[in-house]
């Protein structure tokens, strides 16, 4: 009897685990969630920021700075700063030989002095020829002869006059001064080097306080960068430091690199701790849209494909995502908003926070004893 009892009971309970496998068969089968073989990964719908941001490269450079280039021909005769250096306003900085300047000077002085006496001899000599044409004691012509060679007298007195004033300008320009109070960044002279006008003699910049970043733009993004946009970037000196600046400007002129067309925007950076330099590569973060206190969720939602997914019609012109309800995974159509880096905006959609949204599936991998 005992052992009646027994075996009933076996075979009730093998009967109730065939109903159990059966149903979840028919529940997976209905539903196209195969448990067995794949992993599902979710995440919450969530309230939350929501950041756009484009990635380029830029190089860091001076703000503002100053060349200070060479007036005369001549030869470096003293050098009295050096880099990094800072200068005041009007310091010298730098005595350039002209050679002979000096003497062409005293003798262009000279020359000036006797054209002055004899300019004003032949003043005096007009005003008698006037007097004389006027008793009718020379005739017109004669008169006129005296007038023109007075005026070319004048003529040859003035362009001296410019001469000298220029060579006393040469002589001011062998004396280098500082037009700005701030760094010498570069020297690019040495004493009895020989330098020629419009050779570079220094470079200054008022402070290194406040860096400038040239940022390189693609075309296809230039249309999303705009000026006071935050940016972040690093430098490789320091990889583990994030520096803060915005966008100031961003040119119009076009620049061809290696067959892609880019522009160059202009970023501002604070630098008072001195550690960036000029000619570092900075690799830049733009934010180019960003929203608060939205209802969000990832963007892996909008990729993931399930491998039950030819089970349901799905209109490819609208957007789905999986939604986790009751146990099943069901498509569910949204309309969205800023799709971020991260997280895409949801507007709309039978969605709220606190749901489950299907990211990613993983095929479950089977180990053979």
């Amino acid at each position: 009897m005992i052992k009646q009892i027994i075996i009933d009971n076996k075979k009730k309970i093998i009967i109730a685990g065939i109903i159990i496998v059966t149903l979840v068969l028919i529940y997976s089968l209905r539903s196209g969630v195969d448990n067995s073989e794949y992993i599902y990964d979710y995440e919450k719908v969530s309230i939350g920021e929501i950041s756009k941001t484009i990635s380029t490269t830029g190089t860091i450079d001076l703000l503002d700075p100053v060349s200070i280039l060479c007036q005369v021909n001549g030869v470096v005769q003293k050098v009295y700063v050096d880099f990094n250096q800072h200068v005041k306003q009007y310091q010298l900085l730098a005595l350039i030989d002209a050679g002979d300047l000096q003497n062409d000077i005293t003798k262009m002085q000279k020359k000036l002095e006797q054209l002055n006496i004899d300019l004003k001899n032949m003043e005096n000599d007009l005003k008698v020829k006037k007097s004389m044409y006027n008793e009718h004691m020379i005739s017109v012509s004669a008169l006129e002869i005296a007038e023109n060679e007075y005026k070319k007298m004048q003529l040859s007195y003035s362009q001296v006059l410019v001469d000298y004033k220029n060579l006393l300008q040469m002589q001011k320009n062998t004396r280098i001064y500082a037009p700005i109070s701030g760094i010498i960044v570069s020297r690019d002279i040495n004493e009895s080097d020989p330098v020629v006008r419009n050779k570079r003699l220094f470079l200054m910049v008022r402070d290194l306080k406040t860096m400038q970043i040239m940022v390189v733009i693609d075309e296809t993004d230039i249309g999303k960068v705009k000026s006071d946009q935050k940016i972040k970037f690093t430098v490789n000196a320091y990889p583990d430091q994030t520096f803060i600046g915005s966008i100031k400007q961003i040119r119009f002129n076009p620049v061809n690199r290696g067959g892609v067309i880019t522009y160059d925007a202009v970023a501002i950076c604070d630098n008072s701790q001195y550690l960036l330099k000029p000619g570092m590569t900075a690799i830049v973060t733009i934010e180019v849209d960003k929203k608060q206190n939205v209802m969000r969720i990832p963007n892996d939602a909008f990729t993931v494909i399930p491998p039950f997914i030819d089970k349901h019609k799905l209109d490819k012109n609208k957007k789905y995502i999986w939604k986790k309800k009751r146990g099943d995974i069901v498509p569910i159509e949204v309309q969205t908003g800023l799709y971020g880096d991260e997280y895409t905006e949801i507007k709309k959609g039978d969605i709220k926070p606190g749901d489950s949204v299907l990211i990613r599936v993983r095929k479950q991998i089977s180990i053979k004893k």
